[in-house]
């Protein structure tokens, strides 16, 4: 058995990503624990179904573990009001989700101080956005490195665009001579300014790998 989903097309032609049920329940059951998710948790997730994102970052863990789960389409408005209406304590959100926000006029004044933990990641995360969640009171912004088809984590940032290099369960991780993020192994494609911890770019001539995974 497994789960076939389709990619988005944002960066690349949409493709085909198929993942066994059995690795998909590792994914959320690391996230339950990197999260420290429970069923006093209020979830707000605007992730769509044929992400992976949300059957292993928000959706699933939060019904695994009897989260209370509010999924919706996001649009700036309707989630600025959703987020009032039930003050979620875990959130998820991309950058491109913050551009779109921080356009908002009600975005200056909101009180985020309800929010334990807020997942990012996607690409490169701004010290400016992960500041600017951070002084509206979320007490933690965890941005996570892993591929877009196959979070959890490999490892985190929290509060800063800096990452702690530190694998996570199931994961080795080194970095060759380049910078390049080397996981299990295998060659990511993903560049990293070591010394400063930092996420760069990805290498544009690759196709994405995601060999390491641990299925």
């Amino acid at each position: 058995m497994s789960l076939t989903l389709l990619t988005s097309g944002t960066t690349k032609e949409p493709k085909t990503v198929i993942h066994s049920w059995n690795y998909i329940e590792q994914c959320i059951q690391r996230s339950i624990k990197e999260i420290g998710l429970t069923q006093r948790d209020i979830v707000l997730d605007v992730f769509p179904a044929n992400t992976i994102a949300h059957y292993t970052v928000t959706a699933m863990p939060a019904y695994r573990v009897g989260s209370q789960l509010i999924s919706a389409k996001f649009e700036a408005i309707d989630y600025l009001q959703k987020f009032n209406q039930y003050r979620p304590t875990y959130i998820a959100l991309i950058p491109r989700h913050w551009e779109i926000l921080k356009e908002h006029s009600e975005w200056d004044n909101m009180d985020l101080s309800c929010v334990r933990y807020m997942v990012t990641g996607s690409g490169l995360v701004p010290q400016a956005m992960i500041d600017d969640f951070v002084s509206k009171g979320v007490k933690t912004v965890a941005n996570w490195y892993g591929m877009t088809e196959a979070p959890p984590p490999v490892f985190a940032g929290y509060n800063s665009e800096k990452f702690d290099f530190t694998a996570k369960e199931g994961y080795a991780v080194e970095f060759s001579d380049l910078g390049e993020c080397i996981i299990n192994g295998v060659f990511t494609g993903d560049l990293f300014d070591v010394s400063n911890k930092k996420f760069l770019k990805r290498k544009s001539e690759v196709v994405n790998n995601s060999t390491w995974k641990n299925v």
